[in-house]
């Protein structure tokens, strides 16, 4: 039905012009809602230090700190969600290479080779160290071993030569690592034993966890591991394992006494076997990989560290008055 209403020409521009303010208007409440709620899209490129998605790559046997240290993180950031993966050293620098992730985490620094891989596309990764750990040598509880020479754990991994156990006796010895191609294998050829190859008596299992729990029920083996499985002793897993492992300690010869993994002996750096772990990136500065990484060295990630059993890079200071007045002691 055609209306009745005669609309002047005045009533026209009217009509328009306030149909244009009203677009003019919308138009500019987009942004602005964009802008004060949701900009973020909580996604893997499009995030900030403290929202958005990141994953995360690590060798094998820092994993347990680093769920832990993703879980404390997420935990004080609500808009940030850290996914963790597990794999090799090779495969965390190799995800970082290829854009699978934006954030690593390994226990040691990057190789020439790998520099000049990552100098190629023009990246130029950050760090920051982060904490201290080690290659811990585990074994049963019933097998009388208690400390090995540098020497006699070079002997053994490479010619599988027989060690002398707690009483001067003569043992053979089966050597376990926690997987093929982890940083711990990689220490003890390229820092241990110069990368000679391993003896025949040599194997490795598929995880720190199933190495861990072999050497729990079977005697007679010895076994290579990054320290942090063992270093909470408030983990299930310590808890599970205290009374059926026992950790081998490193003596430098001469009758120097043995050293065991502890925050103690990465501080002093008497235990042989001490790692730096650190936490990389290829992002800018206002990212979730800077974000995680500056929580992990800082105050917060620092003391999750220290709670749990590694030895952070950065001890808080503890600022002790002495007063040397005398005392004001009423008889």
């Amino acid at each position: 039905m055609k209306s009745n209403v005669i609309k002047s020409p005045c009533y026209h521009s009217a009509s328009y012009t306030m149909r244009t303010i009203v677009l003019f208007v919308c138009a500019g409440l987009v942004p602005l809602q964009f802008s004060c709620g949701d900009y973020f899209k909580n996604d893997y490129r499009d995030n900030s230090p403290t929202s958005g998605r990141l994953k995360v790559y690590c060798d094998e046997g820092m994993m347990p700190h680093v769920k832990n240290q993703s879980l404390t993180f997420m935990s004080q950031y609500p808009n940030a969600i850290v996914e963790w993966f597990e794999g090799t050293e090779h495969d965390a620098v190799m995800a970082l290479y290829n854009d699978s992730c934006e954030a690593i985490v390994i226990s040691r620094l990057l190789n020439e080779k790998e520099k000049n891989a990552f100098g190629y596309r023009q990246f130029d990764p950050k760090y920051s160290a982060v904490a201290k750990s080690g290659v811990a040598i585990i074994c049963n509880y019933e097998t009388p071993l208690s400390a090995l020479s540098l020497q006699a754990i070079r002997n053994l991994v490479t010619s599988g030569e027989a060690v002398n156990d707690s009483t001067g006796r003569k043992m053979e010895l089966r050597v376990l690592f926690d997987r093929n191609g982890s940083s711990v294998m990689r220490y003890i050829t390229d820092s241990v034993i110069k990368t000679r190859k391993l003896s025949s008596n040599c194997s490795a299992l598929a995880s720190s966890r199933e190495t861990i729990n072999y050497i729990a029920t079977h005697k007679g083996t010895l076994a290579f591991i990054d320290f942090a499985w063992l270093s909470d002793k408030d983990d299930s897993l310590y808890k599970a394992n205290a009374d059926k492992i026992r950790f081998v300690g490193i003596t430098g010869g001469n009758g120097q006494s043995a050293e065991y993994p502890s925050q103690s002996s990465f501080k002093t750096g008497t235990y042989p076997f001490t790692r730096t772990v650190y936490v990389y990136r290829k992002t800018g500065d206002f990212t979730l990989a800077k974000g995680f990484e500056s929580f992990v060295a800082g105050p917060k990630g620092q003391l999750t560290f220290l709670k749990q059993g590694l030895l952070p890079n950065r001890q808080a200071e503890r600022v002790i008055e002495v007063k040397m007045e005398p005392l004001d002691v009423n008889p």
